[in-house]
């Protein structure tokens, strides 16, 4: 007997293609839109708090907004949500860690001692 697992269903992505007859070049999810007008807007608002200069059509922002949103969703799917992977960055962000080893010292030429053979023999 086959059993069929249910996650064909989630396999199908939800995508917008354009207007009926004119498509769009690109397939993106829904989620896809709402997460790149988030971060085109944040960066925009911190470009704005920063003094640093918006250029009017603002290429770079929707640049590294369209490279950022592409980097979230290539990590979100059904199994792990965008609230998931925020809360998956904070969890990691605070986590306790092991504190560093100290470094050892580092040891001169003059301060090794090199044991020769008949040193070697006697011990």
């Amino acid at each position: 007997m086959l059993l069929r697992p249910d996650d064909e269903i989630y396999r199908v992505d939800a995508v917008w293609l354009g207007p009926r007859g004119m498509t769009l070049p690109w397939t993106a999810r829904y989620s896809a839109y709402g997460i790149w007008l988030v971060l085109f807007v944040s960066i925009l608002l911190a470009e704005a708090l920063l003094p640093m200069h918006v250029s009017v059509p603002p290429v770079w922002e929707l640049v590294l907004s369209v490279l950022a949103t592409y980097a979230l969703t290539g990590v979100i799917d059904h199994d792990r949500p965008v609230g998931s992977v925020f809360q998956l960055m904070r969890n990691e962000l605070r986590a306790p860690r092991r504190p560093k080893k100290e470094r050892p010292r580092r040891l001169d030429a003059g301060t090794v001692r090199v044991r020769g053979v008949a040193e070697r023999g006697a011990s």
